[in-house]
């Protein structure tokens, strides 16, 4: 795929980044509202949940059946493994 840069005028067009803007504000919503903080060491679990969450929020009838799979084809996970 050969990528092409274009310009940005916000004046001819203001909803460029509007879909941007939109998850920005969800996932800070999300991680404040969830977790009531903000820990860099967590960074990347809180996004990765957000993200796996997003990505998910239409197949609401098969939450169970997709939540049982995962526990079963896992392996289990320490506290200590958790936590380090």
């Amino acid at each position: 795929y050969d990528h092409q840069p274009l310009e940005f005028n916000a004046k001819e067009n203001p909803d460029h980044l509007k879909w941007l803007h939109t998850m920005i504000s969800n996932a800070k919503a999300f991680i404040g509202g969830t977790y009531h903080g903000l820990a860099s060491k967590h960074l990347q679990s809180y996004l990765d949940e957000f993200c796996f969450r997003t990505n998910r929020r239409r197949f609401e009838g098969q939450l169970f059946n997709r939540l049982l799979t995962a526990c079963v084809s896992t392996d289990t996970i320490t506290y200590q493994k958790l936590t380090s």
